[in-house]
Parts: structure tokens; sequence; C-alpha cells
């Protein structure tokens, strides 16, 4: 920091193998201290800070902010220190915040006239964005319903060009379809979704029928019980002009993925492209990515099926 560092990444995130739950703490008091050999004047050229399983305040972040004033982006996940913080200033550069799986973090305060890509994916938090104009890019959700995970921005949706939406669908769950207001800048969604075959995604497709410009569509399921089989639900198609990519990671080819993908598949009318991965998006780059051979070769034989709802001049790609 006293060589005035303008991009600073701590990342202490374990491997597979190691079990301790120790994590690093982040050194407050030298850099909270004007005394201190690295104070306040030492992180004024910051433009990037990174911390992974780093043990951090809000208090702390909130003196960051207030006194870097070229910091443009700040990444915090896996944080147990992280309670509240307020993301505020109208002199703030700051483009890029994301904070993920900060088990006991409650509640954000947002005011930042800079602000394109904001993520905020874990337990339910508190959320007050009360100026974001230029907000494009937004990746949030983990245990809350749908509509309450995006409700607070619900003054920004139609600018948004890009939405990640982690969803957890619990067992016996009662899903109504769901109605979302105009998406007209979104050009690429996508779904992280946590279920059990038995579950059904189709209640969220009128979420995809609100973006009517969509090029780019993409799924990661993960599977949380053992696979059922249940009767396929059929969609009604609706003309999607634009759609013209489609990614499905973690593909089984059971109904729960099996019903959207023909779904999009009969309603993107110019549709370019699919991609087919049955490995889960979990354990992809992992040693155990190909562990689920068997159970792979089944999805894959199932994803060769689709070729006959290909649009024409569509490409099917299984990996």
């Amino acid at each position: 920091m006293s060589k005035r560092v303008k991009r600073l990444e701590l990342d202490f995130t374990p491997t597979w193998v190691c079990k301790s739950q120790m994590r690093y703490t982040f050194p407050h008091e030298r850099f909270t201290k004007l005394e201190s050999s690295v104070g306040v004047s030492c992180i004024k050229s910051l433009m990037s800070l990174t911390l992974m399983n780093v043990r951090v305040t809000g208090k702390l972040l909130e003196h960051l902010l207030s006194n870097c004033p070229l910091l443009e982006r700040l990444h915090v996940s896996d944080s147990d220190d992280l309670v509240t913080v307020k993301v505020c200033g109208s002199s703030l550069r700051l483009k890029y915040l994301h904070i993920i799986r900060c088990l006991e973090f409650k509640s954000i305060e947002i005011f930042a006239p800079n602000l394109e890509s904001l993520g905020l994916v874990g337990r339910q938090t508190e959320m007050h964005v009360n100026h974001a104009p230029c907000l494009l890019d937004v990746c949030i959700g983990g245990s809350k319903p749908v509509t309450s995970a995006i409700c607070p921005l619900s003054s920004y949706l139609s600018q948004l060009q890009s939405l990640i939406l982690h969803i957890c669908i619990y067992p016996n769950e009662k899903l109504e379809f769901l109605k979302f207001q105009p998406l007209t800048n979104l050009r690429h969604l996508k779904w992280r979704v946590t279920a059990s075959d038995g579950e059904s995604l189709v209640y969220l497709i009128s979420m995809v029928e609100a973006a009517p410009f969509l090029e780019k569509f993409t799924l990661e399921l993960l599977w949380s019980k053992p696979l059922m089989e249940r009767e396929f639900r059929k969609v009604m198609k609706y003309p999607n002009e634009h759609l013209k990519e489609l990614e499905i990671m973690g593909f089984v080819g059971r109904a729960i993925d099996m019903e959207l993908t023909v779904y999009l598949l009969e309603s993107a009318i110019k549709l370019e492209k699919i991609v087919i991965n049955p490995r889960s998006p979990a354990l992809v780059g992992t040693p155990w990515e190909f562990e689920t051979t068997e159970r792979n070769e089944g999805a894959i034989e199932r994803a060769n099926q689709l070729k006959k709802n290909l649009p024409q001049g569509a490409e099917l790609l299984i990996l």
C-alpha cells in the first residue's frame, strides 16, 4: 500500500480438502489511523479492491469508500463480519459493487451515481437503492423468493441490460405464474436455480416474455434432491424474434429443464445456437467435474432428442 497500489486482491478461499473455518482478518486499524504507515494517505490511489474469505466490517468499507476517491470496483465475498453497510456519496466513482455469500449481511443502502454493476447474493438482505441512474448489470438472489429479491430494484429494471437471478425452489413451495414489468433493454438473462426435479420453472417464463429484445438466455441447474419422474407441462409458445443463443448447464433432461427448453426452442424463431452441458455448474473446473459420467450419458441421450424441436438453421452443441 505504501507504493500507492491501484489494485488490491486478497483471496483466501480454502481448497476443497481444507476443513478449517478460520479466516484472515483485514487489519482495520492500520488503514484507519492517520498515524499509520499505510493509513489514509496510502489508500487514495486504490481503484479496485477484492476481498474473498476475508473478515471485514461495514465500518471499514465505508471508511475506504470515503477515503478512496478513485475506487471503481469493490468485491467482497464470504465475510462473516459484514452486517450492514452504506454505499453513499454524490462523488463516488464506484462502478462495480458485489457482496456475495456474506452470511451475516442484513442491510445495505446505496446512493451511487456511477454504479453500473450490482451483485447481492446470499441470505435475505434489506436493500435500499436510493440512487443508481447508471445501473445496467444486476446479479441478485439467494434464499429470497424472486419477486421480493428484485422488488427494491423495480425503478431500474427497465434499464438493465443483464440480469442474473439466483433462485432456490423449496419442496412443496406454492408457485404461481408471476407478472413482470417490461424489461425493454434486457439482452442477457441468466437463472442459477437450486431445485429438485419435482419442481417446475414454468411459472418464471413470464420473465422471458417481458424481455422482448432478449438475445441470450442461460440456465444453470443445481440439483438438491434425487431425480424423480413427473408429467411434462406444455406451455404455449410465445414468439421471440431476438433470442439467438441458449445455454443450459447442469442439464439432466427431466421435466424441470426439458419443458422450459422445449418452450424456448419453439418460441425463439431466429435461434442460432443452443449449448447443452450436462455437468453440474458447482463442479465445473474442479477434479470432480467428470465423475457423474453415467448420469451425463443419459442426459446427452435426452439432449439429442431436442433436435426435432430446433428452429430451422439452429445449431445444437452438446458438451
